[in-house]
């Protein structure tokens, strides 16, 4: 019986004591992974405005050769970045960060577009 508790006190203590912050080594970073989902984000959308522009386009096929060009420019494949995205998705505290980073940025270039935009209209309308 003793030997018993002893095993779940120590499971317990070793449960407890593993390093939420690790992340093995082939799984893709967070920065990069924040880098590559926000490319993917983009390219859904750059996708849509060319299937909108060209009726004879598939959202699909386009979407399926941006997200390659993706991962060529980020030198990874499709097992590693779904290996990376499955490892995330199981710490949610981890993912939520990344989604977190990814609003921030959304955020921000939210904000330069507006004054982008702003100083391109007083140039257009001179006072």
């Amino acid at each position: 019986m003793r030997s018993g508790v002893f095993i779940i006190l120590f499971s317990f203590c070793v449960l407890s004591c593993t390093n939420r912050t690790y992340i093995p080594g082939d799984v893709i970073r967070k920065e990069q992974m924040q880098d590559i989902l926000w490319d993917m984000i983009r390219a859904d959308l750059l996708a849509h405005e060319i299937v909108k522009k060209d009726s004879t386009k598939n959202l699909n096929t386009e979407t399926n050769i941006l997200t390659q060009k993706i991962f060529a420019i980020h030198h990874i494949d499709k097992a590693k970045f779904d290996r990376s995205f499955q490892f995330y998705s199981k710490r949610p505290d981890m993912m939520n960060t990344i989604f977190d980073s990814l609003n921030s940025k959304r955020v921000r270039n939210n904000i330069f577009e507006k004054k982008r935009l702003q100083v391109l209209e007083k140039k257009n309308h001179p006072i």
